[in-house]
């Protein structure tokens, strides 16, 4: 048995798949969106502060329609069995709509501030006294 295990890992690292590594100046978000008779899926999108976002857009509506993304000049057309794409950089954060004129639903993208590297928590593993009161038999363990 353990010969069996042997070969067969032997044979399958021979067809081990390399993948190239891909650096970006910023970092890069790819989003699907399909716009239908009902509404825009998905309708709810978050990011980071700082990202750069890629949208691609295709419709499964019979008529035509877009996707305008509110404060950034973004517009991208919503067509029928072809998939379009668009690219924004979210500078700043905060919640903005998307939408098109021609079409009562919308959806929102929500950008969300990074945080500093200061401002990190410190790991649940280090311990500290609390800065609230507690029972004497509490403080034991702390000196």
């Amino acid at each position: 048995m353990k010969v069996i295990l042997i070969l067969l890992f032997l044979s399958t690292s021979v067809f081990a798949v390399d993948f190239d590594e891909r650096y970006f100046d910023r970092p890069m978000r790819e989003v699907s969106v399909i716009v239908t008779d009902s509404g825009f899926f998905p309708d709810q999108i978050m990011a980071f502060e700082g990202e750069k976002i890629k949208f691609y857009v295709t419709s499964t509506a019979g008529k035509n329609q877009c996707f305008v993304l509110q404060k950034h000049e973004v517009f991208i057309a919503a067509e029928k069995g072809l998939i379009n794409e668009g690219e924004v950089t979210l500078e700043n954060a905060g919640k903005y709509k998307f939408y098109c004129p021609s079409f009562k639903y919308q959806g929102w993208l929500t950008v969300i501030e990074k945080g500093k590297p200061k401002e990190q928590r410190k790991p649940a593993s280090v311990e500290e006294k609390p800065n609230y009161w507690l029972p004497r038999d509490y403080d034991k363990g702390f000196k």
